[in-house]
């Protein structure tokens, strides 16, 4: 007999606690106040259970046992706040340390736990990079132990790389290699991953890649036998596909997420991740878009013919499925919104199930059991 007080899943939802100022923005009735904690009900729906207040906790990171989360506090003096999530799926603030940079916007733990690398955007010049931040066997951050500044840009879109942007940081599946994501330079940056030393990443420019000018990489994923990575490049609008051996990433082919308007207006790619069972990649285009693409996986690590969805709303950032893999949820930002789609595992189509939620500004998206 089924338990009917069984646990529910829980989900975290970033925001950005002040209103963007962008043409396609629908303002909301008040701004956010930081990042809000939601049950996720049976029928697939949220439920707000509150909010613990902060500025801008933009992206969220799960530890791997669910107990510990990390958002980024993506200001012009960037934090990165450390949680603790109990059974109940209760939050409770550890600590808060500085990101030693501007706008940090997302994060990463690396495989064994010890470190969190936190990769600092910067809109303006000087406070772009990636910096390293000890976990400790309690949760909360220790003080940073390593800064790399990102300074150079690119220069070819001239109001987006002017100087070095770190966009994400993402560890290779065996936990050797950290590579991350600079859009301002139209690069990922390979580093050597050392847990034993104090300073953790040593530099490994033989493996950087170079993409085109004025792509502009945002987020990565590799495949869980970590043979293929794939790149979203924002500003090409398109994933590029890469071959892995040993560290080294050789360029497979790069395909649009709108193939029909080539105009600059339609091209803007956002976060990009595997179906939980790795058959399927789902990402998504902005800009005048705003549709999910959904790709096959081939034997091969080759990706299919898209299949796009309307997202729902404008500007969809960031996405994740629920527990049970049944259910996708996207943020929203422009129209402060959380859409939900019913994927299906056999096919990878999407069926939009609505507005699951309403909030303001949402950025990301978390679930914990």
């Amino acid at each position: 007999m089924a338990n009917a007080t069984q646990h529910l899943e829980t989900a975290l939802v970033g925001t950005w606690t002040a209103i963007p100022d962008a043409p396609q923005v629908q303002k909301p009735d008040r701004p956010s106040e930081g990042l809000y904690r939601m049950r996720v009900n049976s029928d697939g729906s949220l439920t707000p259970l509150g909010v613990v207040k902060m500025k801008s906790p933009s992206w969220i990171v799960k530890s791997r046992d669910g107990r510990f989360a990390y958002t980024t506090n993506e200001e012009v003096e960037g934090t990165v706040t450390a949680l603790a999530i109990d059974a109940n799926g209760e939050v409770t603030v550890l600590n808060q340390v500085s990101s030693h940079g501007q706008q940090p916007t997302h994060a990463t733990l690396s495989p064994d736990g010890k470190f969190l690398f936190v990769a600092n955007y910067s809109v303006a010049k000087g406070g772009a990079g990636v910096t390293v931040l000890p976990v400790m066997n309690d949760g909360k951050l220790g003080a940073e132990v390593q800064h790399i500044a990102f300074e150079a840009g690119s220069g070819a879109v001239q109001d987006r790389q002017q100087s070095g942007h770190a966009h994400s940081t993402t560890f290779t599946p065996d936990g050797h290699y950290l590579f991350a994501a600079d859009l301002g330079d139209d690069k990922l940056h390979a580093f050597r991953y050392h847990a034993d030393r104090a300073q953790p990443l040593e530099a490994d420019s033989a493996r950087d890649v170079r993409f085109s000018a004025g792509a502009g990489p945002r987020h990565m994923v590799f495949s869980a036998d970590g043979q293929h990575a794939y790149v979203t490049v924002e500003m090409s609008g398109e994933v590029v596909v890469f071959d892995v051996k040993d560290g080294h990433l050789t360029q497979k082919s790069a395909v649009k997420l709108n193939a029909e308007n080539a105009s600059a207006a339609f091209k803007s790619a956002s976060g990009i991740l595997f179906s939980p069972d790795g058959h399927f990649i789902v990402t998504a285009n902005r800009g005048d878009d705003n549709h999910l693409v959904v790709f096959a996986v081939q034997q091969d690590g080759s990706l299919s013919a898209p299949k796009r969805y309307a997202a729902g709303g404008i500007e969809p950032r960031a996405f994740a499925f629920d527990a049970t893999g049944k259910h996708l949820y996207v943020t929203n930002v422009f129209t402060n919104s959380i859409t939900r789609f019913d994927f299906d595992a056999q096919s990878g189509a999407l069926t939009p199930a609505g507005v699951a939620a309403t909030v303001s500004t949402p950025t990301d998206i978390k679930f914990f059991n």
